[in-house]
Parts: C-alpha cells; sequence; structure tokens
C-alpha cells in the first residue's frame, strides 16, 4: 500500500512496510495530513490501480505520398490573363465612377436652341449637357424632337436637355 501525504512543502509519496501505522490525518511530520491512500500492484509505476496506464504512442513522421505537380502556364499566357483580368476591373471602376458622378444621366430641363454651320448632332449634344453622357443626350434630343435620324440642317432649332443633370 502507498500513501500520499500533503506536507507544508508539497506532497510525498509513501510505501512501505510501516505505510499501515501513518493513520489519516497524522503525520511523518508535524503538519502533514494523508490525502489519500491506495494499493501499488507495481512498485515501479506509481499510479493508482483504478487509473488505466496511458498507452504509449511513438510519433512518426508521415511517409511521404506521391503528389501530382500541376504543370506551370506559360508565362505569356499568364501574363495575357492578368492582363484581361486587370481591363475587366478597370472598367468596372470607370462604369462606377460614370454611375457615381451622374454622367450617365440626362438633364431633365430643356432649352431650344438652333444648329450652327458645320454642327452633328453629337456636338449639339456636347454643347448643350458637357457633364452628361453624349449618346444618351442624342438619344433623348431624338426623342424629344420625334427625329427619324441623326440628321440636322444649320438653323435647325432643336429642343435639347440643358445643364447638368
Amino acid at each position: 500500500m502507498a500513501v500520499v501525504i500533503g506536507t507544508r512543502n508539497g506532497f510525498e509519496l509513501v510505501d512501505g512496510a510501516g505505510v499501515e501505522d501513518v493513520a489519516l490525518g497524522a503525520g511523518l511530520r508535524p503538519g502533514p495530513r494523508v490525502l489519500r491512500r491506495f494499493e501499488v500492484h507495481d512498485k515501479g509505476n506509481r499510479r493508482p490501480a483504478t487509473r488505466p496506464r496511458p498507452l504509449a504512442v511513438h510519433r512518426t513522421a508521415p511517409e511521404p505520398v506521391a503528389c501530382e505537380v500541376r504543370p506551370q502556364r506559360h508565362p505569356a499566357v499568364q501574363f495575357v490573363a492578368y492582363a484581361a483580368v486587370a481591363a475587366v476591373f478597370a472598367a468596372l471602376l470607370s462604369l462606377l465612377y460614370l454611375y457615381v458622378s451622374g454622367a450617365t444621366t440626362v438633364p431633365e430641363r430643356t432649352n431650344v436652341v438652333h444648329v450652327q454651320v458645320g454642327e452633328t448632332l453629337w456636338d449639339v449634344a456636347e454643347r448643350s449637357a458637357p457633364a452628361s453622357d453624349p449618346d444618351a443626350v442624342v438619344e433623348r434630343i431624338l426623342e424629344l424632337n420625334s427625329l427619324p435620324s441623326s440628321d440636322v440642317v444649320p438653323g435647325q432649332s432643336l429642343v435639347v436637355p440643358h445643364g447638368t443633370p
């Protein structure tokens, strides 16, 4: 039998023939007390018989597994792919900028203007609404004036969107 004795300095494990003589509450030195008694079957093993012995597990390095190596793409192909992704990203950013800045909207206010010599409908659209998208303004001018095409003549009066959106 073995006895675990708690002392002021820590714990002591006492085993041997005289252990039965140690009573609970009375220690070998002044102040210790017996915390637990248990049977020791194996003197080299100081573990209680009720607690299972831990299994010894030997850690070994995992065996290397043959992996299939993916072939590298040609650098030119990688460059083209990255350039395409960058171009799409730049196009999306520019569309976002146009949307936020309001350049895609056409002003609601209208004004009457006369076509000057040498002007096209595109030029009239840029002159009347400089902060807007000229394509959208041309479409709005065609709609406002019920024009079948974008052909205009000098001196022709047109109802156009005016100002900023």
